[in-house]
């Protein structure tokens, strides 16, 4: 028989919880520093757990909003990338731009500054997660224990922004968009397997070409249940028909580990649950829609490798605002990028 735990359990459970987050937090080197042009206030948390490195941007106080719930977007990274990367820079030199390609692939500052001025619904804080080991894949494999260690840096990240903006993002007005984009998607996948179903405080999971790891005895459950629970609860992915790619003669993933196929089984795994999908296609892509969920497929015939630029073209911007009365104004999807002018230049210019 289940016994409910008495109020004395959970007080101290809760407690000892606390007491683990502060001392992983003191125990954390803390940098902070100011972003001018965007007025942004910029925080690196190192070793929250073993081999990791958190950078949160938030924006000023005069720049958030009371009557705002906060929307803090987890940004789980791509292997081979640092956070600066990830960020993006904008280098002036041609040659200079191609060598440190890293930077303009992505733009997650500035995605995310897009939406902090067309979303006045809600506040906007983006959290970089890496792995010092510059991949979760192989962070993930030397930690057995990585589902529990990524449900604490979760957990500690969380409490962290309602520390530190209490009147702002308590824990109770705090809403979870978990994205990843290539490798990241294995922190989100270990992290879904460390709980027995998806926290409802997660609002939204973005696939951003990172479902490599999707196996429908692992997930195909806990995204069902968590979705329909919910009617605002969201998965979004953002993939393409990487079989067809041939590099240095070979092909780049097998005919079932690349993201456009287990982009498919994602789908049907849910529709066999019993979410109602519409299924269209054209020239360029394949949409699955149904009731809190949305997979893009890239149709890929001539075999090119689009990647980062499924990140690129407003891919972020779309997973936050897709199903939203701001879907698809002032951007579109696969459109030319419409944050240009929050990209920041390159310091050396």
């Amino acid at each position: 028989m289940l016994l409910k735990p008495s109020s004395r359990k959970v007080f101290i459970t809760g407690i000892t919880l606390c007491l683990q987050i502060l001392s992983a937090t003191l125990s954390a080197q803390i940098n902070e520093s100011y972003i001018v042009p965007f007025k942004e206030r910029r925080v690196e948390i190192l070793s929250i757990i073993p081999q990791s490195r958190v950078v949160l941007n938030i924006p000023s106080q005069g720049r958030l909003k009371k009557s705002r719930e906060t929307r803090v977007i987890l940004y789980a990274l791509p292997n081979g990338n640092t956070i600066e990367q990830t960020e993006g820079l904008l280098f002036e030199d041609r040659e200079k731009r191609e060598r440190e390609w890293r930077y303009d692939i992505q733009h997650i500052a500035a995605q995310v500054r897009f939406l902090r001025e067309r979303d006045k619904r809600f506040n906007y804080i983006v959290v970089y997660l890496e792995s010092t080991t510059k991949a979760w894949t192989s962070h993930a494999s030397a930690h057995s224990n990585s589902p529990a260690l990524y449900n604490f840096l979760l957990d500690s990240i969380r409490r962290y922004i309602a520390y530190q903006l209490p009147g702002i993002a308590p824990l109770s007005s705090q809403r979870l968009i978990v994205a990843s984009h290539s490798g990241g998607g294995r922190f989100v996948f270990n992290l879904i397997k460390g709980v027995d179903s998806i926290p409802p405080f997660i609002e939204r999971i973005a696939f951003l070409d990172s479902n490599y790891g999707y196996e429908t005895e692992l997930q195909g459950d806990k995204f069902f249940k968590w979705i329909q629970e919910d009617p605002e609860k969201f998965v979004g992915v953002i993939s393409y028909v990487d079989t067809t790619v041939i590099l240095d003669g070979k092909r780049v993933v097998s005919s079932k580990g690349g993201t456009g196929y287990r982009s498919h089984l994602m789908a049907r795994d849910l529709k066999e649950r019993g979410v109602e999908m519409t299924l269209k296609s054209d020239t360029a892509f394949v949409y699955y829609n149904g009731k809190g969920v949305e997979i893009k497929i890239k149709e890929n015939p001539s075999g090119k490798i689009y990647h980062t630029v499924l990140v690129e073209r407003n891919g972020l911007v779309h997973m936050v605002l897709s199903g939203s009365r701001l879907e698809s104004r002032g951007y579109s999807f696969w459109g030319n990028r419409c944050y240009t002018k929050y990209i920041i230049n390159s310091p050396e210019q």
